[in-house]
């Protein structure tokens, strides 16, 4: 495979669908045109999950920035390239979640930098990832003892939804434009 083959954007699959005027500049806007003009073909249908997935990554016991590295991890593995640009706010409103030398170092698989807690759920993030099915007992204690049952729980719930959602984003082409 070339560089060209290998660095290449993707494109989205489906043609754009066309948005209410208020919708298409308001994505325009934020940067997610080829998100909402892929799933505009299903009015109504990303708003929903949106309306789940936000409040979870923006509250809960997990603070936002453990769950945005986890995110940013899963994205370096689906290649879903909206994933891997896209950055969530701190809750606080003082900026990202995660600083952008933390995302790179993520996005280059360097997690060795960073809190217990925050490198117990990145080692679950990615065993989750490369196999659920042989995810060691160790990893799953050690996110538990860093985050508790229920962050560890909440946690999960996130990984999983970060895989699939991010392999869909990504094997419909969407970029983060």
């Amino acid at each position: 495979m070339s560089d060209a083959e290998v660095c290449a954007l993707p494109h989205p699959r489906l043609p754009m669908a066309e948005l209410p005027a208020e919708a298409a500049e308001r994505a325009a806007a934020n940067g997610t045109s080829a998100f909402f003009g892929q799933f505009g073909h299903a009015p109504g249908l990303i708003e929903g999950w949106l309306a789940w997935y936000q409040p979870l990554m923006l509250g809960g016991v997990v603070p936002t920035r453990t769950k945005e590295l986890c995110r940013l991890a899963v994205a370096r593995r689906t290649g879903c390239h909206m994933c891997q640009n896209g950055r969530f706010p701190d809750p606080s409103g003082t900026g990202q979640a995660v600083a952008d030398g933390d995302a790179e170092d993520v996005l280059a698989d360097r997690l060795g930098g960073f809190t217990d807690a925050e490198q117990a759920a990145l080692a679950y993030a990615v065993a989750y990832y490369e196999d659920h099915m042989t995810i060691p007992d160790e990893v799953i204690e050690r996110a538990c003892e860093a985050l508790g049952r229920d962050g560890f729980l909440e946690l999960a719930l996130m990984v999983a939804q970060f895989t699939g959602m991010g392999r869909l984003f990504s094997a419909l082409g969407i970029t983060a434009s």
